[in-house]
């Protein structure tokens, strides 16, 4: 009888929360400068060179099993800090960008059409790059949890398997956002450019 009023309360408490959460936190467009403000430095060759499996088959070919374990504990803890940066850099040009189609629409013209292509395929890839993040985040807390670089030689994780998750391959698609919006920076300033350019 108490679980049966419990169970039902608990769940409306959560609910009223998300929903109060959602109101007062609700997330904000954002501007170019918040992308330069915020943005945390990540090269999409760092992510190539991490998820290199060449470089993992060497590593494993050079190092004893108690160097390899170590290496391989930094290397998760690198791949963790470097999806961190990922999934905040992607939230941070994803709400830029639907600023940017909150002002085209407000604008009717011709030339606003190659601009809204570039704007719906930078959503477009800003989506598929959280999905990849919260799911190789995922993978990471688990091998992190289950204190994966302490397995076996033959079953602990290979590195390699992170940069294609939910169909996507994480150096092309995050690559080909910060071209994207580097593309979208063009009606601002070359100053504007170039900060973005570093910022990324």
């Amino acid at each position: 009888m108490l679980i049966a009023f419990l169970i039902p309360a608990v769940f409306g408490i959560a609910l009223l929360a998300v929903v109060a959460l959602t109101m007062v936190y609700a997330p904000r467009a954002h501007e170019i400068d918040n992308v330069i403000l915020l943005a945390r430095k990540l090269d999409p060759s760092d992510l190539e060179v991490l998820f290199d499996a060449g470089a993992e088959w060497q590593l494993r070919q050079s190092l004893g099993t108690a160097d390899f374990r170590i290496a391989l504990e930094d290397r998760i803890r690198l791949a963790q800090e470097y999806l961190r940066r990922l999934g905040h850099n992607t939230t941070l040009i994803q709400f830029w960008v639907l600023r940017e189609k909150q002002k085209i629409e407000s604008k009717a013209g011709s030339e606003q059409t190659e601009r809204k292509l570039l704007v719906a395929q930078a959503l477009q890839l800003a989506v598929e790059l959280r999905l990849y993040s919260l799911a190789a985040g995922a993978r990471i807390w688990l091998w992190r949890a289950s204190q994966a670089h302490r397995w076996p030689a033959g079953w602990a994780p290979h590195m390699a398997a992170l940069r294609v998750q939910c169909g996507v391959n994480v150096v092309e698609k995050y690559r080909k956002l910060t071209d994207l919006a580097i593309a979208l920076s063009a009606p601002y300033s070359e100053a504007y450019r170039d900060r973005l350019l570093q910022a990324l």
